[in-house]
């Protein structure tokens, strides 16, 4: 089919749109189109009536009111307008969703969101665990961009809810990586090379989630009760809980504060120098530099929070592969400070402390792998009496 040329066109103000008759192959239609907020026009519409097309024209001027592109709009467009409205969202909250609608653009992104089907979705689904992504991350994936397609549901911008049609990779449960009493001690004794690498001792021995040691500052640790509290945590149970240190990780985490306290001093007296010099020369004298104002234990040279991504590859990967020891996440080092405390007899009750779970109850379902084989090791002692 051709365009033909416009016989009459009713135009309005700017913004407003215009509707106007054109032949198709010989069969007479209105035809609506809009200033999009681009600046471009949008795609005309074809409707076999005037009312029709002021209908579809009314609807076009009142998406676009709220602030969203009508013409063929794409998932990629959708996307980041949906976004970019939701409100009370935390900056990781955010940031995740960038993420995952970033991974479901590579697959669509450039496709009118109007035409999704849940063949879209069940592609993206499967391309992901193709491409070696874990299914748990896949899962992730499809729910943020079922969150996202749900929204332009309700609008009526999609006929159907596709993501909810289509089932999301189940979460396959990993067994966890357990190390050795000699792998144990190997990785604690290599990571006493810098104080770079103390952060894996201090995250082996304390159990704490890796945003929680991160964020531990000076004030937090106590040197003479040998005990660390933890601070804000993901589970209120984890929050404001304390836990003792041996007295080596103690005497590691006092050389650090020690070596802190020296780079702040040179920082002054570089600083103060600069400012004599600065007076001698008639200049205003330079603002105070408060390195590591928030007095976090494990910050950068510059004084920054440490990033746990970057400690992941710059830190404990190289340990690992350097000792030969299977690849471990921080989240791994927590698992195992609880599995540790669990064979040397502590009980579970305070094992759950430690880690900051709510009850004893969920310590015993993350551990029952290891609880059976307790179990197992007391059923053997108890045949020998039969």
């Amino acid at each position: 089919m051709t365009r033909g040329r416009p016989v009459k066109r009713r135009s309005r103000g700017n913004n407003e749109g215009s509707i106007y008759v054109a032949n198709r192959n010989g069969i007479k239609y209105w035809v609506c189109q809009i200033t999009l907020p681009d600046g471009k026009q949008s795609k005309p519409k074809y409707s076999r009536s005037f009312d029709a097309a002021q209908e579809v024209l009314l609807r076009m001027r009142a998406e676009i009111a709220q602030g969203v592109m009508p013409s063929d709009m794409t998932f990629k467009e959708w996307g980041e307008h949906w976004l970019a409205s939701r409100r009370g969202l935390t900056a990781k909250t955010v940031s995740q969703y960038k993420r995952n609608l970033a991974k479901a653009s590579r697959f669509f992104g450039d496709k009118s969101l109007a035409k999704l089907q849940m063949y879209d979705i069940e592609g993206m689904n499967n391309s992901l665990l193709d491409d070696g992504k874990s299914s748990t991350t896949v899962r992730q994936v499809h729910n943020n961009v079922g969150t996202c397609l749900k929204a332009a549901y309700k609008r009526g911008f999609i006929a159907k809810d596709i993501c909810s049609l289509v089932d999301a990779p189940k979460a396959m449960k990993r067994k966890p990586i357990i190390l050795s009493r000699g792998q144990w001690a190997q990785l604690i004794k290599a990571s006493r090379n810098s104080a770079r690498e103390l952060i894996v001792e201090f995250a082996l021995k304390t159990g704490m989630r890796i945003n929680e040691a991160l964020e531990i500052t000076w004030p937090r640790i106590d040197t003479e009760a040998g005990t660390v509290t933890v601070g804000e945590s993901k589970t209120e149970a984890g929050s404001g809980r304390t836990i003792p240190m041996d007295s080596v990780l103690m005497h590691r985490l006092k050389t650090l504060r020690a070596e802190q306290a020296e780079i702040e001093h040179r920082l002054i007296v570089k600083q103060t120098e600069l400012n004599q010099e600065r007076k001698k020369k008639g200049l205003k004298p330079l603002p105070k530099v408060d390195w590591n104002p928030t007095a976090l234990t494990f910050c950068t040279s510059a004084g920054n929070k440490q990033s746990y991504i970057n400690l992941q590859q710059r830190v404990l990967t190289p340990l690992l592969k350097e000792l030969r020891l299977p690849h471990l996440t921080w989240h791994h080092l927590r698992h195992n400070a609880g599995s540790y405390l669990l064979s040397e007899n502590v009980p579970i009750t305070a094992v759950s402390k430690i880690l900051g779970h709510a009850n004893p109850a969920i310590t015993m379902g993350i551990y029952a792998h290891e609880l059976r084989e307790d179990l197992e090791q007391v059923r053997e002692a108890m045949a020998k009496f039969a």
